[in-house]
């Protein structure tokens, strides 16, 4: 009896283990980027295999290119928060675009119907349609790592400030080596990745 109570407590230690650590690993994703997926179809609706479909930003310079499946599916995964052009291309069909913006981690569904190549069609365009890769109502100005690669070298003990300070228009130093923009400082704010960080 004494040999069976010594068995049961490493079995359950193992049990409680395998319970609390599971061997599958878990993927994590950022919360401030999004998945976008979607079809491309023909004119009569069948899917269209092997199109190359491509989404960028020029503001940022972000880029990224896939081809259609078997089932004519595209899928873009782990996409920062920013407004997208998204542009289907295939053999025998007219090249094909289209703005998406990307502002929630929910997956944004697209169906993108390409038309043959040589079918003319008419696009009346008006006044007053808003810029789609700049739509932000406030002041702001968008950074990525391709703008931090071409600043002077930062100092150590304050680089963020410094390429805040660098990277925005109206922003200088203050006497104590932070940034200061123009205007109530209190009402300034930044963003990392999508996260609001509050100069506060």
């Amino acid at each position: 009896m004494q040999f069976s109570q010594r068995l049961s407590i490493p079995l359950i230690a193992l049990i409680l283990f395998c319970v609390l650590f599971p061997a599958t690993p878990v993927s994590a994703q950022s919360v401030a980027s999004g998945t976008i997926e979607g079809a491309v179809v023909d004119p009569s609706g069948g899917v269209v295999v092997g199109a190359m479909v491509e989404i960028q930003n020029p503001l940022t310079g972000f880029r990224q290119t896939t081809t259609t499946d078997s089932a004519g599916m595209f899928r873009f995964t782990n996409i920062p928060f920013n407004p997208y052009h998204l542009q289907v291309t295939q053999q025998g069909f007219a090249p094909t675009a289209q703005d998406v913006n990307v502002r929630t981690a929910v997956v944004i569904p697209m169906k993108v119907a390409l038309a043959l190549a040589g079918v003319a069609q008419s696009v009346v365009v008006e006044a007053g349609a808003g810029d789609l890769l700049e739509n932000v109502p406030y002041a702001h100005a968008d950074v990525d790592i391709t703008t931090l690669d071409k600043l002077p070298s930062l100092s150590p003990a304050s680089g963020l400030s410094d390429a805040i300070m660098l990277s925005s228009p109206g922003v200088v130093a203050d006497s104590n080596g932070f940034f200061h923009p123009l205007g109530d400082h209190a009402q300034t704010s930044f963003a990392i990745d999508g996260q609001p960080i509050s100069d506060q």
